[in-house]
């Protein structure tokens, strides 16, 4: 069993997420263990996310100024300062969709380029391999 796992353990992706001092539920994190339809689903979801929040951030702001220009110290007193509040954590929201978009078009780009690489290599051995044996 320990030779089994041992050998799981050098599976790429997979080793240094095991050899790593993170705990069990922190490794889920390590999206280049994902298979690349869950990444890519992922993805959309989190660019779906930050696309809804940034419309919602954009009209709560518009609407929270407008308030505060209309009434001035009294939208204040009525919490217009905690609508504020609210905004830039919907804004740090909207900031953590789009990061986790591009961590996984990084990842996603990553594994297009290493298979694209395993390609040329592929056709440039098949190439050379057919001009020795004419």
């Amino acid at each position: 069993m320990r030779r089994f796992l041992h050998r799981v353990d050098r599976r790429k992706g997979f080793a240094h997420a095991a050899r790593s001092g993170y705990p069990k539920p922190m490794r889920i994190l390590d999206i280049t263990r994902w298979p690349a339809i869950c990444i890519f689903v992922f993805a959309g979801l989190a660019i779906a996310c930050f696309a809804l929040i940034t419309v919602n951030l954009f009209t709560q702001a518009m609407a929270a100024l407008e308030f505060i220009r209309e009434f001035g110290a009294v939208a204040i007193m009525h919490g217009a300062l905690w609508q504020v509040a609210e905004l830039l954590v919907w804004g740090a929201m909207s900031l953590a969709s789009w990061l986790a978009f591009k961590v996984s078009e990084h990842a996603l780009e990553e594994r297009y380029l290493t298979w694209a690489r395993r390609m040329r290599q592929k056709t440039a051995k098949a190439k050379v391999a057919k001009t020795t044996d004419a």
